[in-house]
């Protein structure tokens, strides 16, 4: 068995969505007065959408389910599969980068694109210049039925020339887990995803720690 963290670094002054997402923060306090014993802490100041972070439809919708409604079990050993699409900045996801993978794709899977920007995590393009996904290409993906949907970008959608996917993906019911990291380092095609979110109350979004575990075999089917 091999387990691959794909959960990406958090970190003081990386990057965010801006605006009122506000900034990271994360900073060492001084000991307790009441503490005698040496000690050291920190403290963090996020947005719940910082790092690699699980997210549903009540980022959009107010009778949406907060993040905390989802059944840890289904979290847990969640079957997915990889696409893998090599992509450079602001370039798109279309239809035919997906069918060329040819990885067979199940109702209720975890599908996970990897474009191998998760190299540019610590670079300050990030967010701004990240590959994403044509409407073509997402309306493939949900035709799938997938349970959740998650790449190695911060964005799926352009800024610039919006697809429009949104509401056909929320209205799915299908979670968002982004972005991603180190799926390039994942050997098979079809494995099992563990994401495990913080309990915040209230929200739509968490960031959590999430791991593949394949089995030792290889290849399409594993």
């Amino acid at each position: 068995m091999t387990i691959t963290d794909i959960s990406g670094p958090i970190f003081d002054g990386m990057w965010t969505y801006g605006g009122t997402y506000g900034e990271v923060e994360i900073a060492e306090v001084p000991q307790l007065e009441a503490v005698t014993l040496a000690t050291y802490s920190w403290r963090m100041s996020m947005s719940v959408q910082s790092g690699t972070y699980l997210e549903t439809s009540l980022h959009v919708r107010r009778d949406g389910p907060a993040l905390i409604e989802v059944p840890i079990e289904d979290l847990w050993m969640r079957e997915c599969v990889i696409l893998r699409v090599s992509k450079g900045p602001n370039e798109s996801v279309s239809k035919d980068d997906l069918e060329r993978c040819e990885v067979r794709i199940e109702k209720g899977d975890a599908i996970i694109v990897a474009t191998g920007w998760d190299s540019h995590w610590r670079e300050a393009d990030f967010v701004s210049d990240c590959p994403w996904f044509t409407r073509e290409a997402m309306d493939w993906i949900l035709d799938h039925e997938p349970f959740m949907v998650c790449g190695d970008v911060p964005r799926f959608d352009s800024w610039a020339e919006p697809q429009g996917f949104w509401p056909r993906f929320f209205d799915q019911g299908t979670l968002l887990l982004a972005p991603v990291v180190k799926v390039g380092a994942v050997k098979s095609d079809r494995a099992k995803l563990c994401a495990l979110p913080m309990k915040i109350e209230e929200s739509c979004a968490a960031p959590c720690r999430v791991v593949i575990v394949e089995d030792g075999r290889h290849g399409e089917g594993s």
